[in-house]
């Protein structure tokens, strides 16, 4: 019975040993401070100047808008790091290593770069302006198997220029483009898209698609399309409403709209009616 009261007594010594101590097990990770650098500039390389660089994890800084990315940057929370440029754009942040750092973005009153994957060291920054410009399309009607043009004006209300502008128009199955016109705009006929390098502060564009609207349009009744337009800028966001085009057959439009019919139309032609039937009664 002494041997199997030992080993009992052994047995209580030790597992609460190698409970507390298991074999192999290693210290947590250190978690480390890194540092990243670089500039904040605009498309044309400006500087940016008071910009606020922010550094902090995909769920706070990925979808933020602009807005929210200034109230960051006036009153950062604990769980992001900020730094702001100098006058020549310069900055320098460091980054504790308790920081979940995922994405790096900059902010300025004049707008935001897009959102970077946070690496240490060195990132330059781009930022957009935030004034939205819009291309306007003008309003069409046309017949099936009409060539119609389909303008299209942006007006640069801003106070920085326009870079990398460009203009596209898709159009439905059997519709085709036949040309395309701009006293500014540059076009590619390879993919149908206008270009310009630069739109001051000021100035406008105009352009114009010439398109061929499909036999098979319409069935019986007149129909409204929206085509969609695509456009975009390296510096600005560009808003592009679809541009609407009606279709309808001749016999649809109103009298008004038909030669030779209309208020003025339809007095002449009484008064020449009643002038032949004067000179009836003479014969």
């Amino acid at each position: 019975m002494r041997p199997l009261l030992l080993v009992a007594l052994l047995s209580l010594v030790v597992a609460p040993a190698a409970v507390a101590a298991p074999a192999g097990a290693s210290a947590p990770a250190t978690q480390t401070d890194t540092t990243l650098s670089g500039t904040v500039s605009y498309l044309n390389g400006s500087a940016v100047a008071d910009a606020t660089v922010i550094v902090g994890s995909g769920d706070r800084l990925g979808n933020a808008t602009e807005d929210e990315l200034r109230e960051i940057a006036t009153d950062p929370p604990d769980d992001v790091v900020t730094a702001t440029t100098n006058a020549s754009g310069g900055y320098n942040v460091t980054v504790p290593g308790e920081i979940d750092a995922e994405v790096v973005v900059a902010v300025s009153e004049d707008g935001a770069s897009r959102p970077r994957n946070y690496v240490a060291g060195e990132m330059d920054l781009t930022v957009r302006t935030t004034e939205r410009l819009t291309f306007e399309p003008g309003e069409i009607t046309a017949e099936p198997g009409e060539r119609v043009r389909v303008p299209f004006t942006l007006n640069n209300t801003g106070d920085q220029a326009v870079e990398g502008l460009s203009l596209s128009l898709t159009l439905p199955n059997g519709w085709n483009h036949v040309s395309a016109t701009s006293e500014t705009g540059t076009y590619h006929q390879s993919n149908r898209t206008f270009t310009w390098d630069s739109v001051p502060p000021g100035e406008s564009v105009e352009a114009e698609f010439r398109i061929f609207v499909g036999l098979d349009a319409i069935n019986d009744s007149a129909r409204t399309y929206e085509l969609a337009v695509f456009a975009d800028s390296r510096t600005h966001p560009i808003g592009a409403p679809a541009a609407e085009l009606t279709v309808r057959y001749p016999t649809e439009r109103t009298d008004a709209e038909i030669p030779g019919f209309g208020p003025t139309s339809a007095i002449a032609a009484i008064a020449a009616l009643a002038g032949a039937a004067a000179l009836a009664r003479r014969d």
